[in-house]
């Protein structure tokens, strides 16, 4: 089996990575503040985090390179929420081959417990993820979404 790997040059460099590293497992305490103290080490990690965001205990980033998260204003991510921007595509013939990329997600997000963001996707404004949802592929703006993979359940007016 053939493993290529495609990695943002200088970020293979685990010393370089070390301090967001940190910064990012220790934000997932559940002793921390979730209003102020978590995402102050979120940002501190290098994740473009907006305003008003709240990011619940055990919530997981992936620590590749925090810099590749882009998250909205008021954002509301749960407990043990899992988002990962890095992923292994897998060719006919068996080879595997990393696939990286940036991870949006717009204003006014609701992102329920225990949720999976497990490629690069870009969310739209005005989204509720259910909790327990895998979310795969992009989601436009004002719905709902659920399931696993998770799917549009219904649509806001505007």
């Amino acid at each position: 089996m053939i493993m290529k790997k495609k990695f943002v040059k200088g970020k293979n460099n685990y010393l370089q990575r070390i301090v967001p590293f940190f910064l990012l497992r220790i934000s997932m305490s559940k002793w921390l503040d979730s209003k102020h103290v978590r995402p102050f080490l979120v940002r501190l990690a290098g994740v473009k985090l907006g305003k008003k965001c709240h990011v619940g205990a055990n919530v997981t980033f992936d620590t590749l390179d925090p810099a590749l998260f882009e998250i909205g204003n008021n954002v509301v991510i749960t407990m043990n929420c899992i988002l990962l921007h890095h992923y292994v595509k897998v060719s006919d013939d068996g080879s595997q081959e990393w696939g990286m990329g940036k991870l949006t997600i717009g204003n006014n997000v609701f992102i329920g417990a225990s949720s999976i963001i497990a490629k690069p996707v870009d969310i739209g404004n005005n989204v509720v993820i259910a909790a327990g949802s895998v979310v795969t592929k992009d989601i436009p703006s004002d719905c709902v979404v659920a399931g696993v993979p998770a799917k549009i359940i219904k649509r806001f007016k505007k």
